[in-house]
């Protein structure tokens, strides 16, 4: 069995690896990553359209450009980076690798606020 200090340093070093990735070659310039299938489909912008771009934008220290590609993403990331944090270091300093809990009407919330998020940026972008 792996140890929970070792399932968390993989997953640190997985998202470190992404980080580094994107950081190095940015999605504005590459062709290395893949097109959101319902833009594709459907050319309405689903709630994770431009969530690459804007975590790119981010590791440049790119704030309005971020918020630009996908203000979801930039609202939502000091949550989930310190949602992430607190998984770690229980492993690290528990000795057991767990996600936190959240409480249970959350993923009702963020469905609500995603899909929410998405009717109003293709309004938005139907009426430019």
């Amino acid at each position: 069995m792996i140890s929970p200090r070792l399932t968390a340093n993989l997953v640190l070093a997985n998202l470190l690896a992404g980080a580094a990735l994107l950081y190095r070659y940015p999605p504005e310039a590459n062709t290395l990553y893949p097109q959101c299938p319902v833009f594709r489909l459907t050319h309405l912008y689903c709630p994770g359209c431009g969530a690459t771009r804007a975590l790119a934008a981010l590791l440049h220290c790119r704030l309005v450009e971020a918020f630009h590609h996908n203000a979801l993403l930039v609202v939502m990331s000091p949550f989930l980076l310190s949602y992430f944090a607190l998984a770690y270091w229980k492993a690290i300093t528990q000795k057991r690798f767990e996600w936190p809990q959240i409480p249970a009407p959350a993923p009702k919330y963020m469905l609500l606020l995603a899909s929410a998020f998405a009717l109003l940026r293709n309004v938005i972008q139907a009426s430019l």
